[in-house]
């Protein structure tokens, strides 16, 4: 257990060197929070896969703890994985509460492993998005952010939800010691924050992920300028893309996308985050222009449901807009049963706009199907016409894993005979824009975090301390 400390104290126990596992630790005085408590890819990827899986059934978080995956801290993990590997109990939490910068992974992942008495306060974008993933997905201890069962599952209690604190941005909020305004800042999910924390001695900001390139831009240059009037001690900047020095546009991934569909006469595909909201719009708008409907999963209609309830959100078409198609794979029996189907997928199959393989190969000029990497094995169905292509708007792979999933994917490319392209516009902000934000709120020490390269931040500022990862 720590111990009160008169100072503001900083803990990394991940995202130093690394890009993602943000879990950053901030004492002051009687007060502890977490910015962010998420996984490393990077360092989960030298141990597991996709068929060598944490025994979290079992065990609970021991492997995390043993392979230092996890911070092995007493007073903030639920009591349920605490009684699984034996660890003692504690009364109540050592932290005051979570402060989640955005849904994705490498952020919030293993906020669904702490004491369910940790409030975690975030946009209400955020927290739909993480209703959405759950409420979507299968019942695993790292996507139970919104709510969790008991481990082990022994019975039907019903699960246990969280308490979330909904933020809005400029608006502070008060923990004890510590005031935290958030901002609205623009990255490739929406409802991203980045925090201006008052203590009792220094302001800190954290950026979480952002950029200034983006649909929103707008967002993070509001957020930059009003920091900027404020006496910043620390700021810990994210530095995905600092090596690099220029950002394409959602406008050029549009225009250049728009480009090649209006010439095709084919199938079109597709392959982006389910979760880039400004991506299917870009998508969505160029099949409605080029009179196309776009076909989505059952995973993204249930996400676009659900953002249909946050009021902070607009035009976000609705499923049944006449535009959209949802594609309904086949399961199970290869047959369409309902009963091959989970429960929340059931609710998609008999809507008027729910459409199969078959329909998609016998009107392969009148859609633009969103296929990821992991649905190329619909192509054998869909069975794509001579001139149909694939357009690639995510990221490059930058692990090893990922290029051999990209010489897969290209395998089943080059069988199909299907022309590649490649138009994206990063989350994160670049090294000429990282710059721009560092000059502008001129804080008087700089921390890297979320960077594989934080030696460069040294050029942009005179007094930058790269952080140490806590040992654990």
């Amino acid at each position: 257990m720590f111990k009160a400390t008169k100072m503001v104290t900083l803990r990394f126990y991940g995202g130093v060197n690394e890009i993602g596992g943000n879990r950053i630790f901030v004492e002051d005085k009687d007060t502890r929070i977490f910015l962010d408590f998420g996984m490393s890819f990077s360092k989960c990827g030298k141990f597991f896969e996709e068929y060598l899986k944490p025994r979290f059934s079992g065990t609970g978080i021991k492997d995390l703890l043993a392979l230092k995956l996890l911070p092995d801290i007493d007073g903030i993990y639920r009591a349920d994985l605490l009684r699984l590997i034996g660890k003692t109990l504690h009364q109540r939490p050592l932290v005051d509460g979570v402060f989640l910068s955005h849904i994705h992974q490498d952020h919030s992942a293993y906020v669904s492993l702490l004491d369910e008495k940790i409030p975690v306060s975030c946009s209400e974008i955020t927290k739909c998005y993480a209703k959405a993933v759950q409420g979507s997905g299968h019942r695993t201890l790292e996507t139970e952010l919104c709510n969790f069962k008991k481990r082990p599952i022994i019975d039907k209690s019903p699960p246990i939800d969280r308490p979330f604190n909904s933020l809005e941005s400029e608006k502070p909020f008060k923990l004890d010691s510590i005031e935290i305004t958030p901002f609205n800042v623009d990255h490739s999910v929406p409802g991203a924050m980045a925090f201006l924390i008052r203590t009792s001695d220094k302001t800190i900001v954290y950026t979480g992920d952002l950029r200034l390139h983006g649909a929103h831009r707008n967002l993070t240059q509001r957020f930059v300028e009003k920091v900027a009037e404020e006496d910043v001690h620390t700021l810990l900047c994210e530095g995905t893309r600092i090596g690099e020095g220029e950002s394409r546009s959602e406008s050029d991934v549009a225009e250049n996308s728009n480009k090649v569909v209006s010439q095709c006469k084919q199938l079109v595909i597709a392959d982006f985050a389910y979760k880039d909201l400004d991506r299917f719009l870009t998508f969505y708008n160029i099949a409605k222009d080029n009179d196309r409907k776009i076909a989505i999963s059952k995973k993204h209609a249930y996400l676009l449901n659900e953002l249909q309830k946050v009021p902070e959100i607009r035009g976000v078409p609705r499923i049944g807009d006449e535009n959209i198609l949802i594609y309904i794979d086949k399961k199970k029996t290869g047959r369409y049963d309902d009963s091959d189907y989970e429960y929340w997928e059931k609710n998609f199959l008999d809507l008027p706009n729910a459409v199969t393989a078959d329909w998609i190969r016998a009107n392969q000029d009148k859609v633009v199907a969103c296929l990821t990497f992991f649905d190329m094995s619909e192509l054998i169905d869909i069975v794509p016409s001579a001139g149909s292509i694939y357009i690639d708007s995510s990221s490059e792979p930058h692990n090893e894993e990922q290029v051999i999933d990209e010489k897969r994917l290209n395998c089943w490319l080059d069988f199909f005979n299907l022309a590649k392209y490649h138009f994206h516009a990063s989350g994160h902000a670049s090294g000429v824009e990282i710059q721009k934000i560092i000059e502008t709120i001129d804080p008087k020490e700089v921390v890297p975090i979320h960077t594989e390269m934080p030696e460069a931040f040294q050029e942009m500022h005179g007094n930058v301390r790269i952080p140490n990862l806590e040992q654990f």
